[in-house]
């Protein structure tokens, strides 16, 4: 058997979103639980007036946002006499995006966590 969950919101300022995916299967007396989130939040905002002083920007002139450097963390666990393991994957950094002549620095934080355990502890998980 498998199910997936989707979950999306968004912040009240619309500085903020957020989705979340949840797949579960159920198979052969194992069960495998993989979940997905990704988050947004836009920290910094510059209008310009003109593509000159946008221009500028990227050629490190006169302003230039500072930008978050990636991190990725992996934590990985398994005991072999419950059966019972788990992974978590994180990545945190930002990037940069333009719209009319508006400049906007993104932070993000994606994550991936897998769960793995016999289906008779499905109950205590869930």
């Amino acid at each position: 058997m498998r199910e997936i969950f989707i979950k999306t919101s968004t912040s009240d300022n619309h500085k903020r979103k957020n989705l979340s995916i949840v797949e579960v299967i159920n198979q052969n007396g194992i069960i495998a639980k993989a979940e997905k989130r990704y988050s947004y939040y836009v920290a910094e905002q510059s209008p310009f007036q003109d593509t000159e002083n946008l221009q500028q920007v990227f050629q490190g002139e006169p302003f230039a946002p500072t930008r978050k450097d990636r991190h990725v963390s992996i934590k990985k666990i398994f005991d072999r006499k419950s059966g019972i393991g788990q992974m978590i994957y994180r990545v945190i950094g930002s990037f940069y995006v333009v719209q009319n002549l508006h400049l906007f620095a993104v932070v993000f934080m994606h994550s991936i966590r897998f769960d793995l355990f016999p289906d008779a502890l499905a109950k205590h998980k869930f």
